[in-house]
């Protein structure tokens, strides 16, 4: 991990920070001297994220489902109230459902799903932009994924990478409303990370084969990895980035 002297005793939000990449994030955030928000839905999960930190004292909870706009509007007048600022903020948190393929999947589940990925990105632009104009500084990085570039590689994923897209599309024109204000808003695209949601795909011989097979780096990427990258685009040294993806997956968009 590289050192960012300049995110000393800065206020960083990371949403769905209790396990995989959220979880690697808020540690990384805390290792540089930040103070960090780790936003989730579970308190049994989140305690437990907590004390797998090794910089804990200046990390805090606070429980928010981004997929409920009153629950982010909540998390930022906290955030406001205890620290006055917002300087960073890494949309990571997200939840979908089984939806199927186009021609016979569930309308509710499809719903879900875009609650889930796609308005909880808006809800937190809507609520953390405001919190970082009053500085008129701040960076914000979404969790879009390589599947917001192109349709998923398997049956039933079309939901899933149309909220991707869509988180795409929507970090490109908050960008562009923000970036003469000088707020800074980006998103990465991960390829295949070893995170709990994609351990049970590793599991499988021949699920792990073509996942494999689609990364010709020829292993998927770690969750601190990832976090190395949100960092980096948080960091002055990307000063230049907003708007634009960040592709992080090993060479499968290659």
């Amino acid at each position: 991990m590289a050192s960012y002297p300049e995110m000393k005793g800065k206020i960083a939000l990371v949403t769905g920070g209790s396990s995989g990449i959220g979880l690697a994030t808020v540690a990384a955030f805390a290792q540089q001297g930040a103070t960090v928000i780790l936003a989730s839905r579970d308190k049994k999960r989140a305690d437990a994220a907590l004390k797998s930190i090794k910089s804990p004292k200046n990390v805090s909870w606070i429980a928010c489902d981004v997929s409920k706009a009153k629950d982010v509007e909540r998390l930022c007048v906290a955030i406001k109230k205890k620290h006055g600022r917002l300087d960073y903020a890494f949309n990571n948190g997200g939840s979908g459902a089984r939806v199927g393929p186009v021609v016979s999947g569930d309308e509710a589940a499809w719903l879900k799903t875009m609650d889930g990925y796609l308005n909880s990105a808006f809800y937190c632009l809507r609520y953390e932009i405001p919190l970082m104009l009053e500085n008129k500084r701040g960076v914000i990085v979404n969790n879009a994924s390589v599947d917001g570039l192109r349709g998923y590689p398997f049956p039933g994923g079309a939901a899933y990478s149309a909220a991707k897209h869509g988180v795409i599309g929507l970090t490109r024109s908050a960008a562009l409303e923000n970036a003469k204000a000088g707020v800074r808003i980006s998103a990465i695209c991960p390829g295949w990370v070893d995170t709990p949601a994609i351990t049970r795909y590793l599991k499988n011989p021949k699920l792990k084969a073509e996942i494999l097979r689609q990364t010709p780096r020829g292993k998927v990427a770690s969750p601190d990895e990832i976090a190395s990258s949100v960092l980096w685009l948080c960091s002055d040294g990307a000063a230049p980035m907003t708007g634009s993806p960040l592709i992080i997956d090993g060479g499968y968009m290659s």
